[in-house]
């Protein structure tokens, strides 16, 4: 005999395949998130206020499909499901909806991360990093390893960018440079 279909293991299945999809699509918003200059309260709070709201929505449902009482479940599924989701889409439109023009910008070096000790030796298999300042957002710049010599002796980051959809720039590509460029402020 076939099994007749079965309303409550298909939601079952469709609210497991939308966590899946929430957490695979939370990964590359952080993906996304990396390469713009964007606090980190605005997607932490889209997936707050998406996740609460659609807790609300759907808190009676999940439970009665899963059996269970209580909102601990139901609440995680949607932080997870649908606040993984709004905020990929919220970064994947700032980002794909940028201006086509690239501008240029010159930073100061906010502070290093180098893996040396005083002696100048590695001690870490770690890569250099610098942290800059923009858009009152501190983001952190990672080199290779060949780059180390350059990162210990750099002053300052050249940086090129463009506007993002939603305002938050969109960083292409970065440098380190020793001194300020000529013509520069």
């Amino acid at each position: 005999m076939t099994k007749r279909f079965s309303g409550k293991s298909f939601y079952q299945n469709v609210y497991i395949f939308l966590l899946v999809t929430g957490i695979i699509l939370m990964v590359f918003a952080y993906l996304l998130y990396r390469h713009t200059f964007i606090p980190l309260m605005v997607p932490i709070g889209i997936v707050l206020v998406t996740g609460l709201i659609a807790f609300v929505l759907v808190r009676k449902h999940y439970n009665r499909i899963y059996g269970i009482r209580g909102f601990f479940y139901a609440l995680s599924n949607s932080l997870l499901a649908y606040g993984g989701m709004v905020s990929f889409l919220f970064l994947l439109i700032n980002y794909y909806g940028a201006s086509s023009v690239d501008e240029g910008l010159v930073l100061p070096v906010k502070r290093k991360h180098l893996a040396i000790d005083s002696t100048g030796r590695i001690t870490a298999m770690e890569k250099p990093s610098v942290i800059i300042h923009h858009q009152g957002v501190d983001k952190e710049l990672v080199f290779d390893f060949a780059r180390y010599p350059q990162v210990i002796q750099a002053e300052y980051v050249v940086i090129d960018y463009s506007r993002g959809f939603f305002g938050y720039d969109i960083l292409h590509s970065f440098d380190v440079v020793q001194k300020l460029p000529e013509g520069q402020p």
